[in-house]
């Protein structure tokens, strides 16, 4: 598989990372305001924790950089009506470490750290969320989320969860030719849950769809395929809406993704609606 595919993005990023986290801070401010009169017990898990602060750099050029709250520490200055559970997944060892430092700057707080693979957590995390409800944050490095995952977390119908689609990262993936790489085609396998992808194919009267020239067309449909499957998993809780991450030279690098949790239908158009104003805010 490619190293600049498969390897973790670096610790900085641009305007785009200030943008997807300022939308998760202010949904997240939303959401316990609405819900801090009901008598549920509510948690916050970032799957992709990292070490709770962000590396910008100034106009995406790396000589100038910037540290901001990441989704971690903004998450845990949430004060209206604060988590009353927070768990932080995060994989590498040096990145739980500095996370236990913000969990002892935070010792009032019930915050777990989780050393481990985002996709096994989840996969084993406790069903039962009768008397708990929540915000999920699933926001890879590159492509680690895969569709099993968001079978299990649509199963609980109590975490409202935010995705970070990398259209960018499995666009790179996608093979220009119809025996692709049997290694890519495992990982867009896992990413889509099935064989989907293979529409882009099927469906192009281009043949030169997945051409540097015609790339966009195929982020495009990538991303349809993508909602429709969310579509088919989540129904209603599914927001059409969507917010594309771009980089300073316009490329799509992500797509923020939005899920309500429960089935009910009052709480999902509460839900969506909160989201989708947040979304197109500053458009």
């Amino acid at each position: 598989m490619n190293d600049q595919i498969s390897q973790p993005a670096p610790a900085f990023g641009g305007r785009w990372t200030e943008e997807k986290l300022t939308i998760l801070e202010s949904y997240l401010d939303a959401y316990t305001t609405a819900l801090k009169d009901r008598p549920f017990k509510l948690w916050y898990i970032d799957a992709f924790a990292g070490t709770g602060r962000v590396e910008l750099s100034a106009n995406d050029q790396r000589d100038i950089r910037r540290f901001v709250s990441g989704s971690a520490e903004r998450a845990i200055k949430i004060s209206e009506k604060p988590f009353d559970k927070l768990v932080f997944v995060e994989q590498d060892r040096d990145r739980c470490s500095e996370l236990a430092n913000l969990k002892v700057k935070h010792d009032n707080r019930d915050i777990q750290i989780v050393n481990s693979d985002s996709n096994t957590y989840l996969s084993h995390l406790d069903g039962d969320w009768r008397g708990r409800r929540g915000v999920l944050f699933l926001d890879p490095y590159a492509t680690q989320v895969e569709w099993s995952t968001l079978e299990r977390i649509s199963e609980f119908e109590a975490l409202d969860t935010w995705i970070l689609f990398p259209v960018y990262a499995i666009s790179r993936m996608l093979p220009r030719l119809r025996r692709p790489d049997e290694n890519w085609v495992a990982r867009l396998n896992a990413i889509y849950g099935d064989e989907s992808w293979r529409r882009l194919y099927l469906e192009s009267r281009q043949p030169n769809l997945f051409d540097m020239d015609e790339r966009e067309s195929g982020v495009d449909g990538l991303l349809a395929i993508y909602k429709s499957k969310l579509s088919d998993l989540f129904g209603d809780r599914l927001l059409q809406t969507s917010r594309s991450l771009k980089n300073s030279k316009n490329s799509n690098l992500f797509e923020l993704i939005f899920c309500a949790g429960s089935p009910n239908p009052r709480a999902i158009s509460i839900a969506k609606r909160i989201a989708q104003y947040i979304l197109m805010k500053g458009l």
